[in-house]
């Protein structure tokens, strides 16, 4: 594998690099000249044609850039973390001892419920609401 450089937190290849960068310039600079010398030998106004040749030369530093992405792909490295090994009832009652009671999730609008049925946490969540309701029937 090649060396690996870190550019703007992404891992690419120095080769790859210098190559994007001489294709950007190689671009975007003859784009530019050209629109500015065109453009001024058309006799308006000065200003108005160097920012017209300015604009120019952007739009070819965007084809490089689109180019050079095109020909060089990052070299990403993708790591993956251990999982938390705690239980969904660890972590919910985490939650309950820091912020208090969650309430009955079967109160909740259909579009919450949803969304937490599509997280998986919807039974957990009953389950914890339903224990905690028969700890405070135990308890009076």
């Amino acid at each position: 594998m090649p060396q690996l450089l870190e550019v703007w937190n992404d891992t690419v290849d120095p080769k790859h690099l210098t190559g994007g960068i001489a294709i950007g310039v190689g671009i975007a600079v003859p784009a530019f000249l050209i629109s500015d010398h065109l453009f001024s030998a058309s006799g308006g106004d000065e200003a108005l044609s160097h920012s017209y040749a300015l604009l120019i030369g952007i739009v070819g530093c965007v084809l490089g850039a689109v180019i050079a992405g095109v020909l060089f792909k990052p070299k990403r490295v993708i790591t993956t973390s251990a999982a938390d090994t705690r239980s969904r009832q660890e972590v919910i009652d985490e939650i309950v001892e820091e912020y208090g009671e969650l309430g009955d999730p079967r109160e909740l609008g259909p579009r919450a419920q949803a969304e937490i049925r599509a997280l998986g946490l919807f039974e957990a969540l009953v389950d914890n609401y339903e224990a905690h309701q028969r700890g405070k029937d135990g308890r009076q």
